[in-house]
């Protein structure tokens, strides 16, 4: 056997998933020699959380470990299965985003009387602004309900009580946007380019600036300018680096490609010694704790910038970094020197050095 037949008993729905999640990476990829490993993984793993759900779940992960569970039984074909745990959610208890997603699944299999149902009842309950922001999206984009979901944002925007607020629901009109597949491709932006010129002085309405900007750089041009504070307590400010040769680099310490970063980011500092070169690594980690104690763990010696906000990473959300590792460099006088880099194979490592290379010698 590949996996033991008793883990250790999990006391919430987050800790059952790093289970399964360390489980299916033990496992590796999905050749064909490991078919009926993958279908005996997924049945222990429905199993698991079929108990869970009978002897521990509580709160929303009763409701949201029915829905992992159904996707569970569509994996190994059992839609009898899955109809059995999806009907089990209670839809009076459940948050309105569990009963939207559930019922985008409920259409997939053939109940659209219940997906009718979840909808209706999802949309008569309140919720947090981010939350709803949530439902809007998944109303315009899974369940092409887009008019509802206009109605839901609408209805937020009509209740915000300051620019902040509206720039807020605006910045998640926009993602939506960008979500769906009814719209001109440049429509996204195009809602960005709105929001920064209609709310310019809050805080959305300058992420939604620096965004757009970052979609257009191109080597020779201007960064996005900044100043972040990193997990040392020191403040860094772009503008006060020129001289130098900068490095940013966006990851993640959680994920798999951390080694392969810290290891790259190695071999360019030992090929381009000296005080001209700057390297900051900008966490996309939604744990500041947890990303603090790894870098701790893996002896990270240049500074970090980790609020905690995950792929809502300030930074993140400024440069328009949808991937990681991504590494950006600019040169001594301020400009772009490399753009989308890499580390995954020896080219792109080489990429980067020869990056950092153009970027010594400017000026």
């Amino acid at each position: 056997m590949l996996f033991a037949a008793n883990s250790p008993a999990q006391q919430n729905l987050a800790e059952l998933q790093r289970t399964f999640e360390s489980e299916w990476k033990q496992l590796g990829s999905g050749s064909e020699s490991n078919q009926k490993q993958r279908q005996e993984l997924l049945q222990r793993h429905a199993g698991m959380l079929a108990q869970f759900l009978t002897d521990k779940a509580k709160g929303d992960d009763r409701w949201n470990g029915r829905l992992m569970l159904a996707d569970l039984r569509v994996a190994l074909a059992d839609q009898a299965g899955a109809k059995t745990a999806l009907q089990a959610i209670d839809a009076e208890q459940a948050p309105g985003l569990v009963l939207l997603t559930g019922a985008d699944m409920a259409g997939r299999l053939g109940l659209p009387d219940l997906r009718a149902r979840w909808i209706d009842a999802a949309l008569q309950k309140g919720g947090k602004l981010e939350e709803r922001m949530a439902m809007a999206r998944v109303l315009m984009t899974l369940l092409r309900e887009v008019k509802r979901g206009e109605a839901v944002i609408e209805q937020a925007l009509a209740a915000a009580k300051d620019d902040e607020a509206r720039a807020t629901v605006l910045w998640h009109r926009a993602d939506c946007i960008r979500e769906r597949e009814d719209l001109p491709e440049n429509a996204y932006f195009d809602a960005l380019d709105q929001l920064a010129k209609d709310l310019p002085n809050t805080w959305y309405g300058g992420i939604a600036r620096d965004r757009s900007a970052a979609s257009k750089f191109q080597l020779g041009g201007a960064p996005v300018p900044f100043q972040a504070k990193t997990t040392a307590g020191e403040t860094v400010e772009l503008a006060k680096l020129r001289g130098k040769a900068v490095v940013l680099c966006f990851w993640a310490a959680s994920d798999p490609s951390a080694p392969a970063v810290l290891a790259a980011l190695k071999e360019l500092r030992a090929a381009h010694p000296g005080d001209d070169l700057f390297v900051l690594g900008i966490a996309v980690d939604p744990d500041a704790a947890a990303f603090a104690q790894a870098c701790k763990a893996a002896k990270v010696d240049f500074p970090q910038v980790c609020d905690g906000r995950g792929w809502q990473s300030e930074l993140a959300l400024r440069y328009h970094i949808e991937t990681v590792p991504t590494f950006l460099v600019i040169d001594k006088d301020g400009k772009l020197a490399g753009l989308n880099l890499h580390c995954n194979d020896a080219e792109s490592r080489q990429e980067l050095l020869d990056a950092v290379a153009r970027a010594r010698k400017a000026r």
